[in-house]
C-alpha cells in the first residue's frame, strides 16, 4: 500500500520536517504501508511563508492549484490513497470529485477521530489565520457541536521558526500547552495541533496530554486513517459516494484536464 502525502510547504526549505515525517510514518504504519511525502514546488510562495499567504482567499486557490493535478498523477502513479497533510484543506470536494482513490486530510481526519476518544475538541494554531482557516474547515464539515473555536500561540509562529524550535522546542512547547490549558479550563477532552509543522514537532518531543486532556497524534491518526480507507476500498468496495457532493458523471474529462507526466 503506497500513501502520497501532500505537504502544502515547500518542503526543501524545511528539511527538518520532511526527515521527521518520513521517520514517524514508518512508526505509524504497518509493513507492506509506505507514505511518500511530496511538498510545493521551491517559489510557490514567493519567498512568503504558507502562514502568511494561505488566509487569503486568492492565494490559497492560486498557489494550492498544483495539489489537484497531484491527486490525479498519484492516482496514475498506483497510489492506494491521497492525503491531504495540512490545516489549509484546500479542494477536498474537487479532489474526492477527481479520483477512486480515498483522499483524506489531516483537518477532517484528526476532528472525526477526535470524536471518537473526547466530547470536546480545541484545535490550537500556530497563528490566528492558520486559526480561522481551521474554523472555516469545522464548518464546512458540521462539527460545531463537537469543535471548539480554533485557538492560536502567542505569540505566532510561522513554518521556518517552527523548523528552527526542533533544536528548541522549549518555548514553543510552552506557549502550546499555555493555550491548551485554556481550551482544557473551558471543557477540552482533546486538544488538536493544527498546524503541521507544529504538530510534528510536539509529537518529536512527546507531548501526549495535557492536564488529562489527550493530545492527538494528526499525522499518526491521519495515515492510519487513509490507511484504513484504502483497504477498505480493496477488501469491501468501499468507494466514495457520486450521487451529489462529490459527482463525477465523465471521468474521462478528469483525465483530459490533467496532462500526463
Amino acid at each position: 500500500m503506497r500513501i502520497w502525502h501532500q505537504s502544502m510547504t515547500e518542503l526543501d526549505g524545511l528539511t527538518v520536517y520532511r526527515q521527521s515525517l518520513e521517520s514517524h510514518a514508518k512508526k505509524v504504519l504497518s509493513p507492506g504501508q509506505s507514505i511518500e511525502v511530496h511538498g510545493l514546488p521551491t517559489g510557490s510562495y514567493f519567498g512568503r511563508t504558507p502562514t502568511e499567504v494561505l488566509g487569503n482567499a486568492f492565494g490559497h486557490h492560486r498557489v494550492l492549484d498544483p495539489v489537484l493535478d497531484n491527486a490525479v498523477n498519484a492516482e496514475r502513479q498506483g497510489f492506494d490513497a491521497f492525503v491531504v497533510g495540512s490545516f489549509s484543506e484546500p479542494f477536498m470536494r474537487e479532489l474526492r470529485s477527481a479520483v477512486d482513490i480515498p483522499v483524506v486530510s489531516v483537518t477532517e481526519a484528526a476532528f472525526l477521530v477526535g470524536c471518537s476518544i473526547g466530547k470536546l475538541i480545541a484545535p490550537i494554531s500556530n497563528s490566528p489565520a492558520v486559526g480561522w482557516l481551521t474554523r472555516l474547515s469545522v464548518e464546512a464539515h458540521g462539527l460545531q457541536n463537537r469543535v471548539m473555536n480554533a485557538l492560536a500561540l502567542e505569540p505566532g509562529f510561522d513554518e521556518p521558526a517552527l523548523a528552527a524550535a526542533y533544536d528548541k522546542p522549549e518555548p514553543v512547547i510552552s506557549a502550546f500547552k499555555a493555550v491548551a490549558s485554556q481550551a482544557i479550563s473551558q471543557g477540552a477532552d482533546v486538544i488538536v495541533p493544527a498546524e503541521g509543522v507544529l504538530a510534528e514537532l510536539l509529537y518529536v518531543n512527546g507531548v501526549k496530554e495535557i492536564e488529562g486532556a489527550t493530545v492527538l497524534d494528526v499525522f499518526g491518526v491521519t495515515w492510519a486513517y487513509a490507511a484504513m480507507l484504502a483497504g477498505l476500498r480493496s477488501s469491501i468496495g468501499l468507494t466514495v459516494a457520486r450521487k451529489w457532493h462529490y459527482r463525477r458523471d465523465d471521468p474521462a474529462l478528469i483525465q483530459l484536464l490533467v496532462p500526463q507526466r
